[in-house]
């Protein structure tokens, strides 16, 4: 059976991947399926979760959704 999903995304971030997936030769709903078999076959996310030293922690907490705390990157 085959369900749709909703996800609640921002626009530019939205555009701007539709075209790498473009060039790749996938439409939005078969790049999100691949990310779920990824995820289904390897046991977790595909990727490494952890922000990057390069960005502004607080921006890109805030275009995730994630409320950021900057004492949590004293923890590790």
């Amino acid at each position: 059976m085959i369900i749709p999903i909703q996800v609640i995304i921002d626009s530019g971030l939205q555009e701007q991947a539709q075209k790498i997936f473009e060039s790749m030769g996938l439409n939005m709903s078969q790049a999100v399926n691949l990310f779920f078999y990824n995820c289904v076959i390897n046991g977790k996310i595909p990727f490494s979760t952890e922000m990057p030293q390069n960005l502004n922690n607080q921006y890109f907490a805030s275009k995730i959704g994630t409320p950021y705390n900057p004492e949590d990157n004293n923890k590790k």
